[in-house]
């Protein structure tokens, strides 16, 4: 990491990190503390993450303002930080009726987040814990990134800071947890420095480029495109002295397809942060794009903002503060916000005790966007995407992945001759670990087509198949001399009458003379076309 932004930080905040009595964590800032900056200097390759192959399907971004099904914390730091989290998950579980996931260290942990929720009027019944171990509370940074592949949850991660190897390895805990496809960059990055918005454009500062000196400007938004599907814009960043993190969300967040928030500076007009807001502001009007503009101040070394904020289906929670120079300009924040999202309710969250660490409220959650499958199943099929022609007797892999909002019990793996028209059921209920060998049947067609059929213990299903035509070279044909006697009559027909429905199994459906994994009408028009010939 840039070794210069975390020690001017680090110093600036050397009274955000006590230890504490008792459960308490290290109240670690969102920047890295002096003795962290020391150990990552001579220990560089530490925690670097192992690389992955990027996803290989559609991916559609998670916005700020997308529909959430949770809001993800970290259970770390003081008591006081803590009493936010609680604040934030009682209007997020009653006021916007959503769910808030925790990750808590140990039982203890979790009596005491229990005993704090109650305490604030949560509800508990949207409440879902994950014991993983934990450093800090900044789950912004150390993530998970959720995106969209194939219509499918996915989780992309980075590396954080390796001087907190229990917070790098929590978006691949939750991935393992949820049973979510998890993949891994290699780049340092914190998710605090991407705001991802629609119509393909994601928004960071230069510490991306700073953090990463062994790649190009160009790789670097290379990789964020084939990992997250978005171009990305890149700002000028605020100077250290101003604000320790560097990062985009300090200062500028999407709030709908085409409205942005920035900061503005009254009491710094002609700054370097005023000019970066104001230059920045400039160019997405001239996108088209509407701008509101909130109150930011840098006071004794702080930098306070309240574009850091959560956005949470219906409700907006925004920062209020007691310092002196500051607090007057509260209200001028929640009529900013009220005017830039209509329709939604804007609820003020004292943040004075957490400002002072760096950071905000939308540093220490994550949106968990809701799943596209409603409440069922959905799988994408990763492979045979394109035209391929097989012989019987072959084996193929059939590669998906799959998202729920509740576990999977198992996968069909599905059979169809007509591109899709109708399918037979090749494999049931396999484990659904994302593979399976499938050996070509002896029989021909040239629109065949794999679905990978997931359900759940509720009865929900919910499918995808590849999305080219397979041409299967089989010989097997099917005479329509179902009775035995040697030639085409009406006592044929009548057998199929008795099979007339879907096929189980393409290769046993003797009756389905037409090869689309049904006995019906278009069997039985075969028949009449052959009455009277010999077999």
């Amino acid at each position: 990491m840039n070794l210069f932004r975390t020690l001017v930080a680090s110093l600036a905040c050397l009274a955000c990190t006590p230890a504490f009595a008792g459960d308490e964590e290290l109240a670690l800032p969102r920047t890295m503390t002096d003795a962290e900056v020391e150990w990552a200097a001579k220990n560089p390759a530490a925690g670097f993450k192992a690389l992955t192959a990027p996803p290989t399907g559609p991916l559609v971004a998670t916005t700020e303002y997308s529909p959430s099904q949770a809001i993800l914390f970290g259970y770390a730091g003081t008591s006081s930080w803590k009493n936010i989290i609680a604040l934030m998950a009682k209007h997020i579980t009653t006021t916007a009726n959503t769910e808030v996931w925790v990750v808590v260290t140990s039982s203890s942990q979790q009596t005491d987040m229990t005993n704090r929720f109650n305490t604030n009027g949560v509800n508990m019944s949207k409440v879902r814990t994950f014991t993983l171990p934990l450093n800090s509370i900044w789950a912004r940074d150390y993530g998970p990134r959720f995106i969209h592949e194939g219509g499918c949850r996915v989780i992309v991660d980075s590396t954080y800071y390796s001087s907190r190897p229990s917070d790098d390895a929590i978006p691949a805990g939750l991935a393992s947890q949820l049973k979510m496809t998890y993949y891994a960059t290699d780049l340092y990055h914190s998710g605090g420095n991407y705001h991802m918005a629609e119509g393909g454009t994601g928004y960071c500062t230069r510490l991306a480029v700073n953090d990463n000196p062994s790649k190009t400007e160009t790789q670097i938004k290379d990789i964020f495109r084939s990992y997250y599907g978005l171009f990305t814009q890149i700002w000028t960043q605020f100077p250290f002295t101003v604000d320790g993190t560097g990062h985009v969300d300090m200062w500028f967040i999407p709030v709908g397809p085409t409205s942005v928030i920035i900061s503005d500076w009254p009491l710094n007009a002609g700054s370097t942060q005023d000019v970066i807001c104001d230059t920045t502001a400039a160019d997405m009007i001239s996108r088209g794009w509407t701008v509101t503009r909130v109150p930011a101040f840098l006071v004794g070394g702080v930098h306070y903002t309240y574009t850091n904020a959560t956005i949470c289906n219906n409700i907006v929670l925004i920062p209020s503060y007691t310092n002196a120079t500051v607090t007057s300009s509260n209200a001028t924040a929640l009529a900013a916000w009220q005017a830039a999202c209509p329709g939604k309710t804007i609820i003020q969250v004292p943040n004075e005790n957490i400002i002072g660490a760096s950071g905000a409220m939308h540093c220490i959650m994550m949106q968990v966007p809701t799943s596209t499958g409603g409440d069922n199943p959905v799988t994408y099929v990763k492979n045979l995407n394109t035209a391929q022609s097989f012989n019987p007797g072959a084996t193929v892999a059939v590669n998906w992945i799959s998202d729920h909002i509740r576990a999977i019990s198992s996968v069909d793996i599905q059979l169809s001759t007509d591109g899709g028209s109708s399918f037979s059921t090749v494999a049931a209920n396999e484990t659904n670990d994302g593979t399976y060998t499938w050996t070509v049947p002896d029989l021909y067609s040239t629109q065949a087509r794999i679905r990978v059929l997931a359900k759940d213990s509720l009865g929900n299903t919910g499918g995808d198949m590849n999305d080219a035509n397979l041409i299967i070279n089989g010989t097997q044909t099917r005479t329509g001399d179902l009775d035995g006697d040697g030639v085409i009559t009406g006592g044929d027909i009548s057998v199929l009458l008795l099979d007339v429905g879907p096929c189980p199994n393409l290769l046993d459906c003797l009756a389905d003379v037409d090869f689309d994994g049904v006995v019906g009408a278009g069997d039985i028009s075969v028949l009449l076309l052959s009455l009277g010939d010999p077999v």
